[in-house]
């Protein structure tokens, strides 16, 4: 009886995946957890202190003003100019956000209407594709390249578009693949939205997470497709505070008017306290950051290593170039990757994604985290090899 009470919105959508798998994982006294999007490590200390030091004060129990402290917006500035040489006005492109999640989200509904078309690479972060759904938007997949890393389908891309194609979400480096775009088709996408007419809504979270010195290129370099971009940002994998929710959405100056309305209505301000912490993470020393690198490039190492031996269980093509995912098929005997799924964490207690949850593109797969668990039990490397030790064990019956 609820359920007819609601709205076609939320009857269209359902909660992520991810989300429920950790809800399952949470009822195990002790799980492996390869399924969690966060790092091992903690929050580097001197952020920590800003956001101790703030939260001493009066000014982090009060509101900011809605597009977040100026000192805050200018630490974005900061970021984007230090890292690719771009120029943003923090007083009129910017917007901070609680998280990443809510950029993406308020975006959308800035720019969606019934209907509308929004291309997205298939296989996608199970929340983008919810967003998309709760704004009665439309979405449409392209299929990525698998045995050559995920990369994009250009051809299948361009005949996607129609006359409803509102945007194409790019998630690069990608969730839940690895991969990571090279310039040539990031800029292909650009040509492509300029020359039809859409918006470009790319998510470059892990923009600062990439592999065997793989270059990243970001739609910021393209002066261009500048009025037709909206860039997604967070603070929660650079500088490790995923709790903490603190991200930023940047666009033209009309778009943002319209985007804060939203921001306005669902959250008014993002969490004070933690505008200090980043301020204090991009101004402070960036060590942290290129040890984190480094600790997850020996991880995808490890990984990687520990998937070569289990073959008649997993299967991958190539090793993911960023971001701290990897989508392996399943090859042993299955109906689908959420039995699968399940499988594996009943006799292991190993939780894992299965790949239904970012689209049918991925249905024969598991999604697996290098991240490095979220602190409780193993971490690390350590997590990595009792995981897989498990699995290893566990899969002997089917060689």
């Amino acid at each position: 009886m609820t359920q007819h009470n609601v709205s076609h919105r939320v009857k269209n959508i359902i909660t992520s995946p991810i989300k429920e798998m950790m809800l399952l994982a949470s009822k195990i006294k002790n799980p492996l957890l390869l399924a969690h999007g966060i790092p091992a490590e903690d929050t580097p200390e001197h952020i920590k202190k800003a956001i101790i030091e703030a939260v001493k004060g009066p000014v982090a129990s009060k509101y900011s003003v809605l597009s977040g402290m100026y000192e805050c917006r200018k630490a974005v500035t900061t970021r984007y100019k230090r890292m690719y040489g771009a120029n943003f006005d923090p007083n009129s492109e910017i917007c901070i956000t609680a998280g990443g999640m809510e950029a993406c989200m308020i975006s959308f509904m800035a720019l969606i209407d019934l209907g509308d078309e929004v291309i997205m690479i298939a296989p996608s972060f199970s929340s983008h594709i919810e967003e998309v759904l709760a704004c009665e938007g439309k979405p449409v997949f392209v299929n990525t390249d698998e045995k050559h890393g995920w990369i994009l389908d250009l051809d299948a891309i361009k005949k996607a578009i129609t006359k409803k194609t509102k945007a194409i979400l790019i998630t690069n480096p990608s969730n839940p693949t690895g991969a990571v775009y090279p310039e040539n088709q990031i800029r292909e996408i650009a040509k492509l939205a300029l020359k039809h007419g859409f918006f470009v809504i790319a998510d470059e979270t892990y923009d600062f997470l990439t592999y065997d010195r793989t270059p990243f290129f970001s739609f910021c370099q393209i002066p261009e497709i500048r009025n037709q971009l909206i860039l997604i940002g967070s603070s929660s994998k650079q500088y490790r505070m995923t709790g903490y929710r603190l991200g930023w959405v940047i666009a033209e100056k009309n778009i943002m008017e319209q985007i804060m309305k939203l921001h306005d209505a669902t959250t008014a301000c993002a969490p004070v306290a933690s505008q200090f912490g980043f301020v204090a993470a991009v101004n402070g020393p960036q060590e942290c950051v290129k040890d984190l690198i480094k600790n997850m490039q020996e991880r995808r190492d490890l990984m990687c290593k520990r998937l070569d031996k289990i073959p008649h269980i997993f299967r991958y093509y190539k090793k993911p170039l960023g971001a701290y995912y990897i989508l392996p098929e399943i090859v042993f005997p299955h109906k689908d990757s959420l039995g699968a799924s399940m499988a594996i964490q009943k006799a292991t207690d190993v939780v894992t994604i299965p790949g239904i949850a970012f689209s049918r593109a991925s249905e024969h797969h598991i999604r697996l985290s290098f991240g490095g668990g979220s602190g409780k039990g193993p971490v690390g490397k350590d997590l990595i090899n009792q995981a897989f030790d498990r699995i290893e064990m566990w899969g002997k019956k089917f060689i």
